[in-house]
């Protein structure tokens, strides 16, 4: 800021601002700061020179002829007292200094006595004695009344101001007082000229409190009117520029929280970006799941697929292979988010392309009558290619590991190959939760894991299993986001509560799901879903 520009500031009292305010408080601080230390000093030095009196007073007193005998003040009325003579000259020479001196003399009162005399020295050393006058008796009797009287007291009249001092001695009998009288005009011009002294430090102070006190607002408040400007560009979206950080203090502080905050707007602008990218995702990853279910004489299909996040890591599929086969597949990839849901993609894809490569081997080897021996029966030939089919999962377990084992990711799979024909299903289930086979209200038969998860080591035997669905039968695939699913008091919703649901008679495989998704979801209410919900339902006909 130029000096010009310096001084508009300063002068513009009244237009708000942080640095005008500040050099206000410092102006007040600086102030009082001024106005105590004066007191104090004053308060300090008056009481350091009463002191220093009441201690000279006391020392040459203790030094006196005859002091060491009792009232030898009181014995030495009407004869010269030189060394009393001489501390009264001396304390007149002390107070000349510093004010007008009204009179010095001694307050005695006798034991057996209410009356007060004055002990003072006339024109020559001799000690002279008088009825001491009442002004400052009240005070005096007061202080002797109290249990323990002071050293010193401070008095006042009309025309003088009068320090007295205790000088009474252990062994004497009378009270003595030392009174010092300032005249009350000289006190009051020594007094006035002390205040003219204080009224133009005063006026130096504050000037001076003033300027010091706005060059350095003027030097806390830029940081902040820098911060204010660059705050103005970040509400208008520019989020380019950051506050610069030139101290520790906490001007330093609220700069570094403003640049986490800007941070924090261009993280958040990234997060919305990449929640643009997410929904985009959840559009692609949709287009993974099949859009149609096949649709197969004397079979109902029906599916379920709600995502906790915008992309999932749970996926099912249901697909036709070659020999007029179906592939059956209900998924869970671990973990959550876009990485389980690239891998969803990765496991899905394969699954169907090792599949439908080994069956299409299969099959030509089939049609080429190397495989059916004259004796064996079609069915068993069927059978025989619906276990080809299962070597897929064996191919998916050993890509995984070999090209992305360093990432640990791995996949609960159930996979199934069904012959429309005839009902019969070969499967592996590599992990994943049991599935039920349904008949009139009861569970028949559940299909258990039959091997580990998909990806978690090289070269894993999968197990193969076959079952036969009668006319009737209905199969329930889900993943543990139904079972692990959680209420608002924190219950899971178990096998249990699935199993009772599904023991309950149905007209459909839809209908089967949509009861067990009415119940689900009404169980979780308005508890945050933390896995998906994928189920799978397929029933063969009633003849």
């Amino acid at each position: 800021m130029k000096p010009v520009e310096h001084i508009k500031s300063y002068c513009r009292f009244w237009k708000p601002s942080v640095a005008r305010r500040i050099t206000l408080y410092f102006f007040i601080f600086g102030l009082i700061i001024f106005v105590t230390t004066t007191f104090v000093y004053m308060h300090g030095a008056k009481k350091h020179f009463i002191g220093s009196v009441i201690n000279l007073i006391k020392n040459q007193v203790a030094i006196m002829e005859n002091s060491e005998k009792a009232d030898f003040i009181w014995k030495g009325i009407g004869r010269p007292s030189p060394d009393l003579y001489q501390l009264f000259q001396m304390l007149d020479t002390i107070s000349a200094t510093f004010y007008s001196l009204a009179d010095i003399a001694i307050y005695t009162k006798k034991t057996d006595e209410a009356r007060w005399y004055q002990l003072f020295f006339g024109d020559n050393n001799v000690l002279h004695l008088n009825p001491a006058p009442g002004t400052f008796i009240p005070k005096l009797e007061r202080n002797l009344g109290r249990h323990f009287s002071r050293s010193s007291l401070m008095a006042r009249s009309d025309y003088e101001h009068a320090l007295f001092v205790n000088i009474t001695r252990e062994n004497d009998v009378n009270s003595y007082f030392l009174k010092i009288g300032i005249d009350s005009e000289g006190f009051a011009a020594v007094m006035k000229k002390e205040a003219l002294w204080l009224i133009l430090m005063f006026c130096i102070a504050m000037i001076l409190s003033r300027f010091l006190g706005y060059y350095f607002a003027r030097k806390i408040a830029r940081p902040i009117e820098n911060l204010s400007q660059i705050s103005a560009d970040v509400a208008k979206g520019d989020l380019t520029h950051l506050a610069p950080v030139t101290s520790g203090d906490e001007i330093g502080e609220l700069a570094s929280n403003f640049n986490k905050m800007v941070e924090g707007l261009r993280e958040w602008e990234r997060v919305k970006m990449i929640e643009f990218e997410l929904e985009k995702g959840r559009q692609i990853q949709k287009e993974f799941l099949p859009s149609q279910i096949p649709q197969l004489p004397n079979w109902d299909i029906a599916t379920c697929f709600y995502p906790a996040g915008q992309v999932s890591g749970d996926f099912y599929d249901v697909f036709m292979l070659p020999g007029g086969y179906m592939g059956l597949v209900i998924a869970d990839v671990c973990d959550k988010g876009v990485g389980s849901a690239l891998y969803m993609a990765l496991f899905r894809s394969l699954i169907r392309v090792f599949s439908e490569q080994a069956l299409a081997r299969e099959v030509s080897v089939e049609s080429a009558g190397e495989l059916v021996d004259k004796n064996s029966s079609p069915t068993a030939t069927a059978d025989l290619n619906l276990e080809s089919g299962l070597k897929a999962v064996t191919f998916t377990n050993n890509y995984i590991v070999q090209n992305h084992g360093q990432e640990s990711m791995f996949a609960t799979m159930f996979f199934g190959v069904l012959n429309p024909t005839t009902g019969r299903l070969c499967y592996v289930n590599g992990g994943h939760e049991p599935l039920y086979v349904l008949n009139e209200g009861r569970i028949k038969e559940q299909l258990m894991p039959t091997g580990p998860a998909v990806g978690l080591m090289p070269d894993i035997s999968f197990k193969t299993r076959q079952i036969q669905l009668e006319p009737g039968d209905l199969l329930v695939g889900y993943t543990d986001g139904v079972t692990e699913a959680r209420s608002p008091k924190d219950e899971f919703y178990t096998r249990d509560r699935l199993q009772s649901i599904l023991t309950q008679p149905f007209k459909s495989a839809s209908d089967t799901l949509e009861s067990i998704k009415t119940n689900l979801f009404a169980f979780i209410d308005i508890a945050p879903r933390i896995d998906d919900v994928t189920m799978l339902a397929v029933q063969r006909a009633s003849n």
